[in-house]
């Protein structure tokens, strides 16, 4: 049995805090579900310690964290759904977030609540983390009077997508780590290791082999030259972020990149899931197919796909239907674009356009295991050919110094 510090919240809506002995979390927390108390955190002892010393030290944070609004997105559903009240709810989070920033943000919606201010409308106010898709999906459960199914949907949503962004980023950093590495490793060797041989070799008064003639002077202009470099590279990216942020600079980018091979058609069903699963989550909460594809649009990152579902919404509002336009547009994949269409015709839009977003949605997730796990041995033997050449041309110098000295 393992001791247990929890803080849970009463049928009264006040937080309580104590310890209970259990065998596990989930067991501590139908312990405390059997006592009537809804479980907000339960933490083993020594954790709770540490996350409350760590709370401490940083009071002065003031910016709210993405994972921050998920926390408070997933708590806030699973007090409305215990049938608690909004404002009781409210207050119950503003009292438990381990954020400051969340604790603070909290008391202020939930000031604008009472003060009369629908939730969906406090939210917007409360500042760019709860952009037009969380705020349209709270004021849809709101209006359909499921509130905390809304935003229990809304947190999975939040789930899913963050689990996709930590997959990617996890699937680059062994290969940036090997990529940093490896450059480095080659840089001292041109830098420092090579130039110890070649000052011996010429001191001699003999020519340099060809190919240590090369390497000594990619090693030379390494060591005089790096922060020529260092700048050209700063100044490419720079003008490419700030043609990156003009509107069509942008719109030029995001072509370039669709019509790029591979990258385009990964990047192409990368938003298609984005926009199915966006869009099928606000249809099954109950916003309207035009201002749900208002919304999705925004969600999706390239320009150019955007600029499209644009003109698929004209459509649509015009009275066409939904695959119509989108088989137009051309910037569907047409798997996605024929199951949109049957779902339509069926009734079942929403799960049709949820299974799209999975299809393409494991599609990209197995095409990127598949890349990053292929990119690991590319870039190992690519650094094995550079640093074997260096190599060789440093045994031509000890090859050429043990001639001169017969």
């Amino acid at each position: 049995m393992a001791t247990f510090h929890y803080k849970a919240a009463g049928n009264d809506g006040h937080v309580v805090e104590g310890d209970i002995q259990a065998g596990d979390r989930d067991a501590a927390a139908r312990a405390l579900q059997s006592q009537g108390k809804i479980p907000l955190q339960i933490d083993a002892v020594g954790h709770a310690q540490a996350a409350s010393g760590a709370k401490t030290r940083f009071t002065r944070r003031t910016t709210t964290t993405g994972k921050a609004i998920d926390f408070f997105t997933l708590e806030l559903a699973t007090l409305l759904r215990a049938d608690l009240p909004l404002g009781q709810a409210l207050d119950t989070l503003a009292d438990t977030a381990e954020d400051p920033a969340m604790a603070k943000r909290a008391q202020d919606i939930n000031k604008a609540v009472r003060s009369g201010q629908s939730l969906s409308a406090a939210l917007a106010e409360s500042g760019p983390e709860f952009d037009s898709f969380y705020c349209n999906m709270v004021r849809a459960g709101e209006s359909g009077g499921a509130l905390g199914l809304a935003l229990e949907r809304l947190a999975t949503f939040r789930r899913h997508r963050r689990e996709t962004r930590q997959a990617l980023i996890s699937a680059l950093l062994y290969p940036s780590i090997l990529l940093v590495l490896a450059v480095v490793a080659v840089m001292v060797l041109l830098a420092f290791v090579v130039p110890q041989f070649t000052q011996m070799f010429a001191d001699a008064g003999r020519e340099l082999p060809l190919l240590t003639r090369i390497v000594a002077a990619t090693g030379e202009f390494v060591t005089h030259w790096w922060w020529a470099v260092l700048a050209a590279i700063a100044a490419v990216v720079f003008l490419i972020h700030r043609d990156w942020h003009t509107p069509q600079g942008r719109l030029r980018w995001d072509a370039r990149m669709l019509r790029l091979p591979f990258v385009g058609a990964l990047i192409q069903k990368l938003q298609t899931a984005r926009f199915s699963r966006t869009l099928a989550t606000l249809l099954d909460n109950g916003v309207h197919l035009l201002p749900a594809l208002d919304i999705a649009k925004e969600i999706v990152g390239n320009s150019v796909m955007s600029s499209a579902l644009t003109q698929v919404t004209q459509r649509v509002r015009e009275g066409a239907g939904l695959a119509g336009p989108l088989r137009d547009s051309g910037m569907l994949p047409a798997l996605a674009v024929k199951l949109i269409g049957l779902g339509e015709t069926a009734g079942k839009l929403e799960f049709m356009l949820l299974q799209v977003a999975d299809i393409y949605d494991r599609d990209v997730e197995t095409t990127m295991k598949r890349l990053f796990t292929l990119a690991e041995p590319v870039i190992i033997i690519v650094i094995a050919v550079m640093i074997s050449v260096i190599i060789l041309s440093v045994v031509l110098v000890i090859l050429e110094s043990n001639n001169l000295a017969f």
